[in-house]
C-alpha cells in the first residue's frame, strides 16, 4: 500500500508539474498564439485581456512636429528616419526601435528604391532583445512580397509596394534597421506593458510551425462559412421601405450576406440602401450597404478576410457582433428607385462576458471638398473603450490624375492630450497597402486577406476609387479615446479642383461609448456625385479669385525698413499651391543678420497675429519680432515647396503707437537647402490680425 502511494503521489505531481507548464503556455505570448489570433474572429470581438499598445514607426516627415506649427503638411514623407549607426564599419538607418516586450505586426514597404527603375533597394535587419547579429537580415522588397522565406498571405505584393504581417514577437527589444538609406517605409507593433511575458521569435520556432502556418494560410484565402441558425428574408423595397429581423436572448451575428437586384440603378441602389443595427437598444450600425462592402459606383466582386462580394452581387459579412439580449439588423430604402433585397443573417450562441464588445460601422460624407488648403479630414472621434479594426475610403476624382497624397494620423487616448498621433503615415496609398510612383488604373485593384485596392477608375483614377483595410494583430484597442485622421491632400492644391469623400469605419466597443458620427439620411438619399457635379464647381471656381477671409495681402504692403543686403523680386520663389489674391512679398536675404520690417497701422488693441509663408528649399530660416519682442524663431526650409499650413502664430501682441512693426532678421543659409547667388528667401502671401473688435 506504501508503494502504491509514493506512486499515486508521484503521478499527481507529474499533473501538477504539466498543468503548471500548460498554465504558464497560456500566459506566454508566442509566436504560435499569435498566428491563431490572426484567424480568430471571436477574439477580435473582445477588449484585449493584455492591456497593450499599438504603435507605428514611418517614414514620414520629421518637418511635422505638431498642428499648429508650420510643416504639418509636409511632404516627401520617405526619408524619415531614428538615427544611423555603424555596425561592424557599415552604416545602418535605424527606422524602427523599441524598449520592453512587444509584437511587430506588420511592415508595409514601397517597392521601388529613389526612383521606378530600381527594384532591388536595401536590405532589413532585425535585432531582438540586444542581439548585435540580427534574427533575420535579407532584402527588403523580397521580405514584404513574399519572395523569401515568408510566403502568402503572410508576406505579399500589392501594387508596387508589398506587406508584411508575420508578427514578430520579442520579450526585451526590437530594432530595425536598412542597410542603405532609408526609404518610404511603415512598421506596426504591439507594445506591452514592462513584465508581459513574451517568447522571442526564432527562425527555428519558424521552421516547427509549418502547419499551423499552412492551416492559417488557408483559413486566410479561403474563409470558412459561418456556422450556426441561419434566416433569410427577402422583400421589394419602395421608398422608405423597410426589411427588418429582430433576434432575441443574446448570442452573436456570426455572417451578413445581403443582395439588391431588380433595381433601376444599381450604383445608386448601392449608396441609398442603409444597412443598419441596433444592438442591445443602442444604435451601431448605420452605412450604405455599397460603402460598407466597398462597392461604390458599381459591383466589383472580391474577397477579403471579414467582407467578400460575390460575382453574382451577393455581398458577405464576417465579423462577428456579439450582443448581450437583444439586436434589430434593419435594410432601410431612402432612395426613389424601387430594389429587391435579400438578407441572410447567421447566429449563435455568445457568452457575454466584462470585455464583450459591440461592432460598430460608421459612415462620413461632406459636401465635395477643394484641395487646397490643406487640412486634416476626420474619419471618427470616439470616447469611452474600443478597438479600431478596419476602415474603408472612397474617393470621387474629376480628372486624370492622383487624389491620396495625405498621411493618416491616429491619435489614441493620451496623443490627444500630447498634440501628436501615435500613428503618422506617408500618404494614402501607403496606408491602404500600395504605392504610387505612376498614376493608378484599373490594373492596380487588388484584393489581399487584410487589404484591398477595390476600384480605381478608368482612365487614370478619374471616377470613383476605393480603397479599404482591415487590421487584426495591427488593431487599435483605445482605453479612453481616439481620433482618427487623414490628410485631405492630392497631387493638385488647388481652391478651382475638388474631390468627394465618403468614409466608413469599423470598430468594436464596450456599451456606452459616445462618438461624433451621426446618420445622414440627405446624404445617402440625394442622387449619387457624379464626375460632372465636380466639373460644375471646378468651373465656377476657376473664375474666382482665392482670397482668405480678413486676409491682410502682403503685396500691398510696403517695406519701410530693411537692410542693404535684402533685395526684392530677386528671383521666383517656387510654391506649390494657391496664393491668397494670387500675388506674394518676395524677399532675397544674402548676410546673416539681414533684415526687413512689415509695418501693420491702425491697429489700436491686443491682438493675435498669424500669417502665411512660403517653405522649400531656397526658404532660410529667421527670428520674427513684434515691436522688438522675440515672438517666434522659424526655418522656413522644406524638402517639398508649399505655404505654410498651419499659419505661423506670433500669438497675442500689443500695438506700439497704433501699429505692428513685424521684423524678420536672417539667420543664415544653415547646412540644408539651396542658395540662389548666395541668397535665401522668404515669400509672405498674408497676414491675420485677429481681435474682439467686432463683437463689440
Amino acid at each position: 500500500m506504501k508503494k502504491i502511494s509514493v506512486y499515486l503521489l508521484i503521478i499527481m505531481a507529474g499533473i501538477i508539474l504539466l498543468s503548471c507548464i500548460s498554465l504558464q503556455e497560456q500566459n506566454e505570448i508566442t509566436y504560435s498564439a499569435l498566428l491563431r489570433e490572426m484567424i480568430d474572429r471571436e477574439q477580435i470581438a473582445r477588449f484585449p485581456d493584455t492591456d497593450y499598445r499599438t504603435l507605428q514607426a514611418s517614414s514620414y516627415n520629421r518637418e511635422s512636429v505638431s498642428p499648429d506649427k508650420p510643416g504639418w503638411f509636409a511632404d516627401s514623407d520617405g526619408l524619415g528616419f531614428i538615427r544611423i549607426e555603424e555596425n561592424g564599419g557599415k552604416k545602418e538607418w535605424v527606422i524602427m526601435e523599441d524598449e520592453g516586450p512587444g509584437v511587430i505586426t506588420k511592415i508595409w514597404a514601397v517597392c521601388f528604391y529613389y526612383g521606378l527603375n530600381d527594384t532591388t533597394g536595401a536590405n532589413i535587419n532585425f535585432y531582438l532583445d540586444g542581439a548585435t547579429t540580427p534574427t533575420i537580415s535579407t532584402n527588403f522588397f523580397k521580405l514584404v512580397k513574399g519572395q523569401d522565406f515568408v510566403k502568402a498571405p503572410f508576406a505579399d505584393e500589392s501594387t508596387r509596394a508589398g506587406n508584411l504581417y508575420l508578427p514578430i514577437p520579442y520579450a526585451k527589444s526590437c530594432k530595425i534597421t536598412m542597410d542603405n538609406r532609408a526609404f518610404y517605409n511603415i512598421v506596426n507593433y504591439r507594445k506591452y506593458p514592462v513584465g508581459t511575458r513574451l517568447r522571442t521569435f526564432t527562425m527555428e520556432e519558424f521552421r516547427q510551425t509549418q502547419k499551423l502556418r499552412e492551416k492559417v494560410a488557408r483559413t486566410l484565402h479561403t474563409p470558412p462559412e459561418a456556422t450556426g441558425q441561419k434566416e433569410t428574408r427577402t422583400k421589394i423595397l419602395d421608398k422608405g421601405g423597410e426589411l427588418t429581423m429582430a433576434l432575441r436572448q443574446g448570442g452573436a451575428i456570426r455572417q451578413l450576406a445581403i443582395k439588391l437586384s431588380e433595381t433601376e440603378n444599381i450604383a445608386q441602389a448601392l449608396r441609398s440602401v442603409v444597412l443598419k443595427a441596433t444592438f442591445d437598444g443602442a444604435e451601431s450600425i448605420w452605412v450604405p450597404v455599397g460603402d460598407f462592402f466597398s462597392n461604390v459606383g458599381k459591383i466589383r466582386p472580391y474577397q477579403m478576410w471579414e467582407r467578400t462580394v460575390e460575382p453574382d452581387g451577393t455581398m458577405i459579412c464576417r465579423w462577428v457582433m456579439p450582443f448581450e439580449k437583444e439586436a434589430q439588423i434593419c435594410l432601410e430604402n431612402l432612395g426613389d428607385t424601387r430594389v429587391k433585397v435579400r438578407l441572410s443573417v447567421t447566429t449563435s450562441d455568445w457568452t457575454w462576458t466584462g470585455n464583450s464588445m459591440h461592432f460598430h460601422a460608421t459612415w462620413r460624407m461632406d459636401d465635395p471638398t477643394p484641395t487646397f488648403p490643406l487640412y486634416d479630414w476626420n474619419f471618427l472621434e470616439a470616447q469611452g473603450k474600443g478597438v479600431i479594426v478596419g476602415d474603408e475610403w472612397a474617393v470621387l476624382n474629376p480628372v486624370e490624375g492622383w487624389w491620396g497624397e495625405g498621411d493618416e494620423k491616429i491619435y489614441v487616448d493620451d496623443d490627444i492630450d500630447r498634440n501628436f498621433p501615435s500613428h503618422f503615415g506617408t500618404g494614402t496609398e501607403d496606408y491602404y497597402g500600395w504605392a504610387g510612383g505612376k498614376v493608378p488604373t484599373p490594373e492596380d485593384e487588388f484584393c489581399k486577406p487584410f487589404i484591398g485596392n477595390i476600384i480605381v477608375a478608368n482612365p487614370n483614377s478619374k471616377g470613383y476609387n476605393v480603397c479599404t483595410r482591415t487590421r487584426v494583430l495591427d488593431a487599435i484597442p483605445f482605453r479612453e479615446r481616439i481620433r482618427f485622421d487623414v490628410e485631405s491632400s492630392c497631387g493638385k492644391r488647388s481652391k478651382s479642383h475638388f474631390l468627394q469623400y465618403a468614409q466608413t469605419t469599423f470598430w468594436y466597443a464596450v456599451p456606452g461609448v459616445k462618438h461624433n458620427r451621426q446618420p445622414l439620411p440627405g446624404k445617402a438619399a440625394a442622387r449619387l456625385p457624379a464626375i460632372a457635379d465636380l466639373e460644375k464647381l471646378i468651373e465656377q471656381a476657376t473664375t474666382e479669385q482665392y482670397v482668405v477671409d480678413g486676409a491682410l495681402e502682403t503685396e500691398m504692403l510696403t517695406i519701410p525698413t530693411k537692410s542693404a543686403g535684402v533685395v526684392e523680386n530677386f528671383a521666383p520663389i517656387p510654391q506649390w499651391g494657391e496664393l491668397s489674391n494670387g500675388a506674394m512679398k518676395n524677399l532675397w536675404f544674402t548676410r546673416k543678420g539681414d533684415f526687413a520690417e512689415v509695418k501693420i497701422t491702425e491697429q489700436f488693441e491686443k491682438s493675435n497675429i498669424e500669417f502665411s509663408a512660403t517653405v522649400g528649399k531656397v526658404c532660410g530660416a529667421f527670428n520674427i519680432y513684434v515691436n522688438d519682442q522675440l515672438k517666434t524663431t522659424q526655418n522656413f526650409y522644406s524638402e517639398h515647396r508649399g505655404m505654410t499650413n498651419p499659419y505661423v502664430n506670433l500669438g497675442a501682441c500689443d500695438p506700439v503707437d497704433n501699429a505692428f512693426v513685424i521684423r524678420f532678421e536672417y539667420l543664415g543659409p544653415g547646412k540644408k537647402g539651396r542658395e540662389v547667388n548666395g541668397k535665401k528667401a522668404l515669400g509672405l502671401d498674408f497676414f491675420l490680425i485677429k481681435n474682439d473688435f467686432l463683437k463689440r
